[in-house]
């Protein structure tokens, strides 16, 4: 057994002196439990020190003659880890980055001599310069999942001309072959779809009657020529294409391995021991699903939390307390707001850490319009965050990046995380919206929540303000599940946002004004959690960080055997996952893991491998309840038995129904109330209670910026054609005037030119008359005119469905929400109602009879 405190003693270094008593605990268990698990994770808060540990046992591995590679996210992270080895006097490292490896340092590695140090992306790629080291330390463990990923996900964007032409065609390809079962793809094709919407997951059995029209597709196209990475990742997946899942996003086309096969990666398999530490490791077997490794055994010692927080100075958090968007007007004024106390307090750095690429897009877009001087964060471009630390008063905009970041001292005392950090990619956008009850995507919430919230406090003497523009993040951080996979040390922080989150902007912006009024006063020694602030102190629940059951070995197992080609093997892991999940309640995640078996059976290609799979979907399918998922499986099946699938324009309402209820929980309900009131009320009001009707009528919905007139824009897809809606506001009590219509048409025609192949229309919302001028204006066939009394039906219509669908999903369950969507199909139109309803009539207006008449058969 190693003598870690005699190892360190060795040293003599100046600076690490002793070990910590939860350092000590970890190096303990890691001695103890390294000869049986060769996948060891280490679990340590910010600032409990994990590099001391890492470099120990780097040292440790060193003087058994092992190879050892010290992989960090980012080149800056990287000198941070150069910098600590050398107050180890007698422990060398060498550093390898892109395009340098010099002879020396890397014979000096080879030959155990030196700890090489290097990012992921240069140790996981498909032609590495360093030879697999016997042991691998993954620091910020999270960050591989990048470079892993890339290496076996064909990403294909919907931008830029080659890239969007070659999107089209795989598009046409599943259209052409299955014109029936993806009512989205059309639209998809088009741009017509909010880059928020669920993606389309492309069945096994479709996929394969188009896979060799794709493959040859891409054979032919310049895409994977100018683009490395799509290079690398296709000549990687190519072979085993139809092995693959394949989702269609509004942005990309992503097609990979359903988890990375980094059992097959010679950077993984020749090495004898893996350790990976980060501050958030999370739910129990998650970073295993996640990196694609064997199952990995956590160490996590016992540590105060208040004391961590404590050591890592100021941190306030503050999230959107109303219902506006989070890149609405208001919220995003309220964001610059802050930007500019930042300017004054400091080098006025801030950091956008966004969910995804279209975010950060739309970030970066509007900075860079406003003349900010902003930095993109890039996979390869470790530079951005360098050349953004010097720079005073600039922006660095990330996307899917919430760990490996760190901004001590005043490098940045602002941090903004635009919307809630529940999907970074299109398959976990995937899980969000038809996999509700998969537990691992609500535990990464809380992760990344962790993650952001730490990135500007990594000394005694920071502080940060960290700003939640969504919505949703209350809802979201009240969660229990969510909740309980906070780290300790930011607990309080966000039981403080919480407990303002709901009230008002008043005490928002006052709350703002205090940190940055208090920013250079000392910090408070132990913050107690502002939820609990004169309170009788209540023992609480206890709230579990990690799940009852794990199925992240059969799921790998079954993934990796599935790209593999062994069929069998991973038709019986999949169905292993399949049970452990079904028996913890996950209904839809385990049917999920059923369809991999499914997926597996129907690989082996022999004469009942067909009828085997669609059994084994039948399973899944019997008795199940009717969630979208459910819906999308019977839909395969009938697909495979040559059926054409039922209907499907319901599925979009409900699974916008769905994720509005999951952004804001029970304030959906309290928007409806305030809705219908408003219906009644002034212009601003109006306007409110449109935004409503929307998200009731399962369209996304986005308020007009000036300098187009007050109202706001709706925009929906049905029939596999886009449809975008712009309503304008009108005051109740005075006349319409040709100039209102007018003013109307001008923003139809200007959308018309920017969604060319969707039917737009204008809705004008009218409680009287209109003059003679202004009829002949709206008649030109571009203009809805709707009765006000028109729009206070439909509004009650949906809002009494919506309301029943919302009790009756209760908690959320995948069978609670399955009844309540048997129960409300019969009383919810399909089809193009919605389209028709709001088309414009010759000498007409949409009346109260036109809606009775749309919801006849439906009562």
């Amino acid at each position: 057994m190693n003598d870690f405190v005699a190892q360190l003693n060795t040293f003599e270094s100046a600076t690490f002196t002793e070990l910590r008593p939860q350092q000590l605990e970890v190096l303990r268990e890691y001695q103890e439990l390294r000869a049986t698990n060769p996948d060891l994770g280490i679990e340590l808060p910010t600032g409990a020190g994990k590099t001391l540990v890492a470099l120990l046992i780097a040292d440790y591995a060193l003087e058994r003659g092992q190879r050892v590679a010290y992989l960090s996210g980012t080149r800056q992270l990287g000198n941070q880890v150069m910098t600590q080895i050398a107050k180890l006097p007698g422990l060398e490292a060498r550093q390898f980055v892109g395009g340098n490896y010099p002879a020396a340092d890397l014979l000096a590695y080879n030959q155990a001599q030196v700890v090489g140090v290097m990012n992921y992306w240069v140790y996981f790629n498909s032609s590495p310069k360093v030879e697999p080291a016997d042991v691998i330390i993954f620091d910020d463990a999270h960050l591989a999942e990048q470079a892993l990923s890339n290496m076996f996900t064909l990403r294909i964007p919907r931008e830029g001309a080659i890239a969007t032409a070659l999107f089209q065609t795989i598009c046409d390809a599943i259209i052409q072959a299955s014109p029936q079962s993806y009512p989205l793809l059309p639209a998809l094709r088009d741009g017509l779809v909010s880059v928020a919407s669920a993606p389309e997951f492309i069945s096994f059995f479709d996929w394969e009657r188009v896979a060799k029209v794709v493959s040859d597709s891409i054979d032919s196209s310049d895409y994977t020529d100018d683009d490395s990475s799509a290079h690398f990742a296709w000549r990687a997946i190519k072979a085993n294409l139809v092995r693959c899942g394949v989702l269609v996003g509004p942005s990309a086309i992503e097609i990979r391995p359903y988890h990375i096969p980094t059992q097959t990666v010679p950077g993984y398999t020749k090495s004898r021991e893996r350790v990976y530490l980060s501050a958030t490791l999370g739910q129990t077997g998650d970073i295993q699903r996640r990196l694609g490794t064997q199952q990995i055994h956590t160490i996590s010692p016992a540590i105060d939390a208040l004391q961590a927080t404590a050591k890592l100075g100021k941190r306030t958090f503050l999230i959107n307390p109303g219902p506006e968007q989070a890149l609405a007007e208001p919220v995003w004024a309220f964001a610059m707001k802050q930007v500019e106390k930042a300017a004054l307090k400091g080098g006025g750095r801030v950091a956008w850490l966004c969910a995804s690429t279209p975010e950060a897009d739309e970030i970066q877009r509007r900075l860079t319009k406003a003349g900010r001087n902003v930095f993109r964060l890039k996979q390869g471009d470790d530079g951005a965050v360098e050349r953004w630390s010097t720079v005073p008063f600039a922006h660095l905009v990330t996307a899917g990046r919430f760990d490996g970041l760190d901004f001590p001292n005043d490098v940045c005392r602002l941090v903004i995380v635009p919307s809630v950090p529940a999907a970074s990619t299109e398959f976990e956008r995937f899980v969000v919206a038809y996999l509700g009850d998969a537990t691992y995507m609500r535990y990464r919430v809380g992760q990344r929540v962790t993650q952001a919230l730490g990135r500007a406090n990594r000394t005694p003497n920071d502080a940060a303000l960290y700003l939640g523009l969504d919505p949703g993040f209350g809802a979201a951080l009240a969660d229990p599940s969510v909740h309980g996979a906070l780290g300790q040390d930011v607990r309080a922080a966000v039981s403080a946002g919480i407990d303002l989150h709901g009230r008002s902007w008043k005490l928002t912006e006052e709350a703002a004004a205090k940190f940055w009024d208090e920013i250079d006063a000392p910090s408070p020694a132990a913050p107690a959690p502002a939820l609990l602030t004169g309170r009788r102190l209540r023992p609480g629940r206890q709230l579990s960080t990690t799940a009852s059951v794990d199925s992240a070995p059969f799921e790998v197992n079954a993934s990796t055997s599935l790209w593999l080609g062994a069929f069998e093997r991973a038709s019986d892991n999949a169905e292993q996952a399949a049970a452990v999940l079904k028996s913890s309640g996950e209904l839809e995640h385990a049917a999920f893991w059923t369809y991999i078996k499914a997926h597996s059976l129907f690989s082996q290609r022999s004469a009942d491998s067909s009828a085997k799979a669609k059994a084994a979907l039948q399973s899944a399918v019997d008795s199940a309840p009717q969630t979208a998922w459910f819906v999308r499986l019977q839909r395969t099946i009938d697909a495979m038995g040559g059926s054409a699938p039922g209907d499907t324009s319901l599925d979009a309402i409900f699974l916008a129904w769905d994720e509005w209820i999951r952004e804001v929980g029970p304030r959906a309900l309290q928007a409806v109330v305030a809705g219908r009131q408003n219906l009644s009320g002034d212009v601003a009001g109006r306007v409110e209670a449109y935004v409503v009707l929307a998200r009731l009528c399962g369209a996304d919905v986005k308020q007009n910026a000036e300098p187009r007139p007050k109202g706001c824009r709706w925009s929906w897809v049905s029939a596999g054609r886009g449809n975008i809606r712009v309503w304008m506001g009108h005051e109740p009590d005075s006349p319409v005037r040709r100039e209102d219509v007018n003013e109307l048409v001008a923003v139809v025609l200007e959308e018309e030119t920017l969604q060319p192949k969707a039917q737009v229309r204008g809705c004008l919302v009218a409680a009287s008359e209109l003059s003679a001028a202004a009829e002949l204006a709206a008649s030109n066939g571009r203009i809805a005119v709707i009765d006000q009394e028109a729009v206070v039906l439909l509004f009650d219509y949906m809002a009494e469905r919506f309301t029943e669908y919302s009790s009756a999903s209760g908690s959320g369950s995948a069978k609670e929400r399955g009844v309540a969507r048997s129960t409300l199909e019969r009383r919810l139109v399909g089809g193009d109602w919605l389209a028709d309803l709001t088309q414009s009539r010759t000498g007409a207006r949409v009346s109260v009879t036109d809606v009775e008449n749309a919801f006849l058969a439906f009562r």
